[in-house]
């Protein structure tokens, strides 16, 4: 069941961010933490569901023709870094905007909607 959660909130963020922008993704992350106060891990579950949602996103677009991996190479030679950087980067964007979103609206969830 958490794995058909992640996915759906996978697809939920990249939805999100096609549609909005990035900020899609703390915001639907902190409306997951609300609901999901109850279960456990609920900040692991949208992280890895945030890193999923841009690497499908990446994928998608790369299948579709677009230059990623050029891109990710040619932006990791202008900042002097390795060429798994620039991708490892766009992956761990995500996966903390939603997991540190995911457990803040969890925690507050959690206090104002159950009952005493």
């Amino acid at each position: 069941m958490a794995i058909l959660r992640m996915l759906i909130l996978a697809i939920v963020i990249a939805l999100g961010t096609i549609l909005l922008a990035w900020w899609a993704v703390p915001l639907v992350a902190a409306v997951y933490g609300v609901l999901m106060h109850r279960t456990r891990r609920p900040g692991l579950t949208a992280a890895v569901g945030g890193a999923l949602a841009w690497g499908g996103y990446l994928a998608l677009a790369s299948v579709g023709g677009a230059p990623v991996g050029r891109f990710g190479s040619a932006l990791a030679a202008s900042m002097q870094l390795p060429g798994w950087g620039p991708l490892t980067a766009t992956l761990v964007f995500p996966a903390l905007l939603a997991g540190l979103a995911a457990y803040l609206g969890a925690r507050v969830g959690g206090r104002y909607l159950t009952a005493p």
